[in-house]
């Protein structure tokens, strides 16, 4: 029996993709029934909502959910379940489903013993979201809240039949900064924003002393 399989894409940049290989049942693909697909990210790994939106005709409906904001450092960010990137495919032709999804990694925090942070994000699940009546709607959501607390409960009489995985983890690993470089860091930084600072000053006192002589050569020319 075919299961899915996911991999990474570039896996030591800043910028990977999962890979995702999913074997498409016809039975279900045939009957009243969504393909959902989930992803769940830690809070080291992010997406970008808009860009995954522009590859829906390839990847299928997005709705991203939990903490995605695009410019949050690994200490800033508030919501430690990460986010869950949730994909619905409504009508498959094919026998088997092939999707990239790019992903993005945060700027960790600095650490003293090691250059390199690794991270690990589950192995995607998949599913058919069904109903046994045509006059039944699928809920927005597959019936999984039980599972991921980020998905919202929808009362609905769906039922979930998950895809066969592989479940082998995806694991990164990400460049980190050293604590020690810190103290050079911010003095260097202090000091090229003071050096700019007063680069700025100095260009304006001198627009302002060109302003001047132009404006008294010019009264000088009036008078005579």
């Amino acid at each position: 029996m075919s299961v899915i399989h996911s991999e990474l894409l570039n896996a030591h940049s800043f910028h990977p993709k999962i890979l995702t290989h999913i074997p498409i049942d016809r039975e279900y693909a045939e009957y009243n029934c969504y393909l959902d697909i989930i992803y769940v990210l830690p809070p080291s790994v992010f997406v970008d909502p808009y860009q995954l939106r522009d590859l829906e005709n390839s990847i299928g409906a997005v709705t991203v959910l939990g903490e995605h904001d695009l410019e949050l450092p690994l200490q800033r960010v508030k919501e430690m379940r990460g986010s869950i990137v949730f994909l619905r495919h409504s009508s498959i032709s094919t026998s088997s489903l092939q999707i990239e999804l790019p992903i993005h990694l945060r700027y960790q925090q600095p650490e003293y013993h090691q250059d390199h942070q690794n991270i690990t994000i589950e192995a995607p699940y998949a599913g058919w979201t069904c109903v046994d009546n045509s006059v039944d709607i699928i809920p927005p959501y597959p019936p999984l809240e039980d599972i991921y607390s980020l998905i919202p409960h929808h009362p609905s009489s769906a039922y979930f039949i998950q895809v066969k995985s592989d479940d082998k983890p995806l694991l990164l690993s990400v460049p980190v900064g050293k604590a020690e470089d810190m103290p050079m860091v911010t003095v260097g930084t202090a000091v090229t924003v003071m050096a700019c600072t007063l680069w700025i000053i100095h260009s304006i006192v001198n627009a302002l002393k060109k302003r001047r002589r132009s404006d008294a050569k010019g009264k000088r020319r009036k008078s005579e």
